[in-house]
Order: structure tokens, then sequence, then C-alpha cells
């Protein structure tokens, strides 16, 4: 399969630092002259407390970009032990809730159409990326890890599934979670306790219902939203999902088989070829232009699931980083 158009002018025109960078390293570029200098400005933003600036308000801290920088920072080569990280890794901690999850800064104003973050209430994915950040520093022996896996399983529903948040399904026992983060929260437990965990196996279950739902909706070209009945047409978010959180989510879903041998996800991906845009780009859902993040994403989710091969994007990425 090939792409109808080059996705890495427009990574590397509208891609924020850590893009740039999180899109080198995948191609095995960290140490090349732009992830040098991509790698420095990223530092620079970094906060004498260790936080990193939200993208919401850059005045402010964020704990999405804390994290998953610091995730960053160490996949790129950087020592735990180094100011960078290690100032990271104790803004983080110091910043858990009494329930062992984590929200986001509560001075930031959340837009509305961003439902998936909570400054009140524990933030299930972020949580997870923090076990993530957690675990490869090895701090498993830590309490602030203990608590936080042990809040991430109590928070798994009867459907197998979790909320963006503590109350971001309300009260409402027949709703199914959100299958971004309970795909990610899925993987995880099956990492850390085996596939035989309990969490593991009920969530498993549901990702399962939720990979055949996201393959019917690409079948018939439309999916429909559960909020208030409307269609949509397939878009880069709801076909990369269930596959692949972020840049930096490790590939455990494509280690587990689920790559372009599973009918399912060879629809899904040749849909997401299909959906690119003529600026090269994929464009999410929220937003009104394509996402560098989201581009990355998607090159990643290709490669990762065998639709495209890195070596026919190799010299392309290459040229860019020298």
């Amino acid at each position: 399969m090939k792409l109808k158009y080059d996705p890495f002018p427009f990574i590397f025109a509208q891609g924020d630092e850590a893009t740039q960078l999180a899109c080198l390293e995948f191609f095995g570029l960290k140490d090349s002259p732009l992830a040098k200098d991509c790698l420095l400005k990223l530092n620079q933003q970094q906060r004498a407390d260790g936080a990193f600036p939200s993208h919401l308000d850059p005045e402010q801290w964020g704990t999405r970009e804390t994290v998953r920088n610091a995730l960053l920072l160490l996949k790129v080569g950087l020592v735990t032990d180094g100011v960078n990280v290690a100032s990271a890794v104790e803004f983080i901690l110091h910043h858990q809730n009494p329930d062992g999850g984590w929200s986001e800064n509560r001075a930031l104003t959340i837009p509305p159409e961003v439902m998936a973050l909570s400054t009140e209430h524990s933030v299930t994915w972020i949580t997870a990326d923090v076990v993530e950040l957690l675990r490869m520093v090895r701090m498993e022996a830590r309490a602030e890890y203990r608590a936080a896996l042990q809040w991430l399983r109590g928070m798994q529903n009867r459907h197998g599934g979790w909320a963006s948040y503590s109350r971001a399904t309300g009260d409402r026992p027949d709703h199914p979670g959100d299958p971004d983060a309970s795909a990610q929260i899925t993987f995880l437990m099956g990492d850390i306790f085996g596939e035989q965990d309990p969490v593991y196996v009920k969530g498993w279950a549901l990702f399962e219902r939720n990979l055949d739902e996201c393959a019917q909706d690409v079948a018939r070209g439309y999916r429909i939203r559960s909020r208030d009945g409307q269609r949509e047409a397939p878009e880069v978010y709801h076909l990369t999902h269930l596959l692949l959180s972020w840049v930096l989510d490790p590939p455990r879903r494509f280690q587990s088989g689920y790559d372009a041998s599973d009918p399912r996800v060879r629809r899904m991906m040749e849909a997401l070829v299909d959906v690119q845009s003529e600026d090269g780009g994929w464009r999410p859902f929220w937003a009104e232009e394509s996402s560098a993040v989201y581009t990355a994403l998607a090159i990643k989710v290709l490669i990762l699931s065998g639709m495209l091969a890195r070596e026919d994007l190799q010299a392309d990425v290459e040229a860019y980083a020298a």
C-alpha cells in the first residue's frame, strides 16, 4: 500500500518539537542534527520546577505535557537520574491525587470540546501514562505507583472499560466508557499482570467488541455518534485510537496480533489511507485543520500494523533529519 501524499513536509513544518522528535525517534533518527535541535528546544521549555507548559495555556504547567515529554526524553536516551527526567518525575509524584490518580492542573480552563480532560477528577489515561513513566524509571516499588494501579483497576466498569475520568459518564451504568482509555489501560494491565488477569480479560473482551464496531463503521462508511445520533465519516482518531494511543504508546496491541493480518485492522488501515488530506496530514474530528500529532500517529500505526513498509518512508524522513 502507498500513501496518496507525502506526510513529512506537513509534520516538519507544522509539528512542535515534541512531535518532530517523536517522529524522528520512531525512524531511528534520535541522534540526527534535527533531533538534537528539537531536544534542546524541548528541554529549554521545561520549567525550573520540572514541569512543562500546557498546550492549553503556556503560562501554566500541564500534567499531560509533563508526563508525555518525560516519556519522550527517556525514549530518546536521556538518563533517568538526569536533571530533566528526574525533576519531571518528582514534580509528577508531588501532584498525585488522594485517590491515587492524576488530574490536569487546576489552574487550567478546559475548553468544552476537550471532553476527556478534567482538572477536578483523576483522569484514567493520564494516570496510565504516569504508570508507564514510573515503570520506565524503575519506581514500581513506590507507594505512588501501587496507589495508581489500585485506582485504575478499581475504575474498571462492569462492561470492562474505563471512563476518561472518574465522573466522565456520570451515573450512566449502561455506558461502556471511553474506548481510547479502555484500550490503553487494558493492554497496560495485561503487560503488568499477564493475560490471565481478570481485569485484562474483561477489558480485552470489550476491546474486541469495540474493534468489531469500528470495522463495521468503516464497512458502511460512517459511524453514529452516541451523544446525538449524528453520522460521521471515518477519520483519523476513530481509525487509530483502538490500536495506538498518542505517539509514545508501546506497540503492545500489535504484539498481541492486532495487525494487518486481522481483517478488521486491514479495513481500518485502508480507510485511514483513504482519508489522508491533500496537505499530507490527517484531521481529527474536533479540529478544523490537519494535526501534526495525528499525522505522526497515523504513520506510526500504518507501519506497525504492516500496511506500510518503514523502509519505503525512511529516506523521506532522513531528508529532514540532516
